[in-house]
């Protein structure tokens, strides 16, 4: 238990160390941190519930897209802001590492091994961020169609009176 807190500090600082690289607003640097850190405690809840690189990274990625377009819209704000910077914790950077280390030494079943984790991680995190921009998308589309239709009953309602 406390290596992940551990985990989930490193990420929430690793997410704030590059949220000042990218010069993101500073009244928004608190929320970027916490994208970072709830990141990491979403995919630690994935894998420790058994899914794989691939499915624990996916549902990260869908589920910061998601709180990401959520503080858009609170802050009046891009979602990239809190996206981008959301997933900078989940990239596959020592699995890229020792993919590359593995092809300077020629160790193919290592290559193998590690350019398949970090293949898993890309796809998971692209994947991720495509559903829950779409589960987002269907949400603002059925609540939108809900509010023209009470819109729409109140007219007649008031039509009738």
């Amino acid at each position: 238990m406390t290596e992940h807190i551990i985990q989930i500090i490193s990420a929430a600082l690793g997410t704030l160390g590059f949220a000042l690289l990218f010069a993101v607003n500073r009244r928004h640097l608190l929320l970027v941190t916490l994208g970072g850190a709830l990141s990491w405690l979403f995919y630690l809840a994935a894998w420790e519930q058994g899914a794989g690189v691939f499915l624990s990274t996916l549902i990260s990625a869908a589920l910061i897209c998601l709180w990401s377009e959520w503080m858009a819209r609170i802050r009046k704000a891009p979602a990239n802001i809190f996206l981008l910077t959301g997933i900078v914790p989940l990239l596959p950077g020592s699995a890229l590492y020792y993919t590359m280390e593995a092809l300077v030494s020629r160790d193919v079943s290592q290559l193998i091994r590690k350019g398949s984790e970090t293949g898993y991680v890309a796809v998971g995190i692209a994947a991720g961020i495509i559903i829950g921009s779409e589960l987002f998308r269907l949400y603002l589309s059925i609540r939108s169609r809900r509010r023209r239709a009470i819109e729409k009953k109140m007219a007649a309602q008031q039509g009738e009176n």
